[in-house]
């Protein structure tokens, strides 16, 4: 198995978060594994060669988004936590044909960390403080988009800066500020992405960082293990975007 994928990252992410007891983060970082998992097979089989991939992708995202949904207004009974991500990984599925389901369902992590977790046992975790950092911590008064626009800017100074020391021969320096500019990039990313998905906690943000966060403790290459937390779309749109990972 390649763990390099953020499919298999973020199914190691939610071992970790269910074993701490962070049931709300071992969940979100299941599905997220599953959604990479789709990404994945979707780019293996093509979708490079589509007239626009990355808007096929976003209406895909949209259709399963829609599906869920769905899911999530039916009455049931109170479900466990492993079951909620079985009921959102068969609402993605049968988006499909048939025959695409064996392929996708094949690809997916085990999630025997979840059984017999109530999903209520989840929200009380939430209340504990357990959980994923809230919006308002990190936006601190201010508005997504301003919170991006601040970012981008401390990402621009730190590179100008980082370019100005590495002339006057200050190579340390210049890297140390050349990885900032970096994160404050990729967290600007990471929020705008979060919100135009309908994220509006930026949940995600904190999932992607731990991932990172686990990569670069590897490996450490920060530039490289802060793109390959993402998939290959978001790859693509973040090194073309107008504030890049260098």
């Amino acid at each position: 198995m390649d763990d390099t994928r953020p499919s298999t990252g973020f199914a190691g992410l939610s071992r970790q978060y269910a074993e701490r007891g962070d049931l709300r983060r071992a969940a979100l970082a299941a599905w997220a594994a599953d959604v990479h998992v789709l990404e994945e097979l979707l780019w293996a089989n093509g979708l490079d060669q589509a007239p626009e991939p990355l808007q096929q992708l976003a209406a895909i995202g949209e259709s399963i988004a829609e599906t869920v949904e769905g899911l999530a207004t039916q009455p049931r009974d109170p479900l466990t936590l492993r079951a909620v991500v079985e009921a959102a990984r068969e609402a993605m599925v049968t988006t499909f044909d048939e025959s695409v389901h064996g392929l996708l369902t094949e690809r997916f992590a085990d999630l025997a960390h979840l059984d017999e977790v109530p999903a209520a046992a989840a929200a009380d975790a939430d209340d504990s403080g357990a959980a994923v950092q809230p919006a308002g911590v990190r936006l601190g008064g201010r508005s997504a988009d301003e919170l991006v626009h601040e970012l981008r800017v401390a990402a621009a100074d730190c590179s100008a800066m980082a370019t100005h020391l590495a002339a006057e021969g200050e190579p340390d320096a210049a890297a140390r500020l050349g990885d900032q500019a970096d994160a404050a990039s990729f967290e600007a990313y990471l929020v705008q992405a979060a919100v135009s998905g309908g994220d509006h906690d930026l949940a995600t943000v904190d999932l992607r960082w731990d991932l990172a966060a686990e990569r670069t403790g590897r490996t450490g290459l920060v530039r490289d293990d802060l793109v390959a937390v993402l998939g290959t779309g978001e790859q693509q749109q973040l090194r073309t975007g107008t504030e890049p990972v260098r």
